[in-house]
This record gives C-alpha cells, sequence and structure tokens, in this order.
C-alpha cells in the first residue's frame, strides 16, 4: 500500500513539474475570469502553487521512505 501511495505522490510531483516547466521554459500563459469579470493573467500565481506543491510532495515522499526504512 504504501509505494502505492508514493506512486501517487510522485505523479503529482511529475505533473507540477511539467506544468512549472512549460510556464518558465516554453512561456505558456494561464487566464481565467471568475463569473463576469474581466479574463485576468494568473501565470506567477499559478507557478508558485507548483512550487508548493513539489515541495509537499518532495517532503510526503520523504515521510514514506522514512517510515519504510524504520519498519
Amino acid at each position: 500500500m504504501t509505494r502505492d501511495v508514493v506512486a501517487l505522490i510522485l505523479d503529482e510531483r511529475d505533473r507540477a513539474i511539467e506544468l512549472l516547466r512549460q510556464i518558465e521554459e516554453d512561456g505558456l500563459v494561464i487566464y481565467e475570469a471568475e463569473g463576469e469579470a474581466p479574463m485576468r493573467d494568473v501565470t506567477a500565481k499559478r507557478a508558485n502553487r507548483q512550487r508548493q506543491i513539489i515541495e509537499r510532495m518532495d517532503r510526503l515522499a520523504a515521510a514514506f521512505a522514512a517510515e519504510d526504512m524504520l519498519a
């Protein structure tokens, strides 16, 4: 079960890395609008969110690895 969880964590991390790469290297720009509001550029917000996801997934994977070492 732990391996399945770690695999899911690493998949999520990989998706975040790929989106961050597209933003930083390929110049991907993300726009969004809420309701009737005009479209706005949220690229920086999304890039920061992807960095947070990567950091959290790394911590979770490390925690599971440490738990496996203790078992």
